[in-house]
């Protein structure tokens, strides 16, 4: 997870956004104005888009949430019966 501090230009607190990457992955950031309680994820791959919108309470939460995203599926094999 990479760290970068935004500034809308004004001298009152910078909102926050943080990258998430999965892996070599940059799976999108989330931001939060001061005036915000939670991170908003913001998608930047299409096999993210699911995450987009959804508010989280910590940038690790989303990154989490990424992650499981991402992670290949035992169910997507396909069932064969035994021969």
């Amino acid at each position: 997870m990479s760290l970068s501090v935004l500034s809308d230009g004004r001298h009152g607190p910078a909102r926050q956004a943080y990258v998430i990457e999965v892996g070599e992955t940059q799976a999108g950031l989330v931001n939060r104005r001061p005036d915000e309680r939670f991170f908003t994820f913001i998608a930047a791959s299409a096999a993210f888009r699911a995450l987009d919108g959804q508010r989280f309470a910590t940038p690790g939460a989303a990154e989490q949430a990424a992650r499981l995203l991402a992670r290949p599926r035992r169910d997507a094999q396909p069932f064969r019966l035994a021969s």
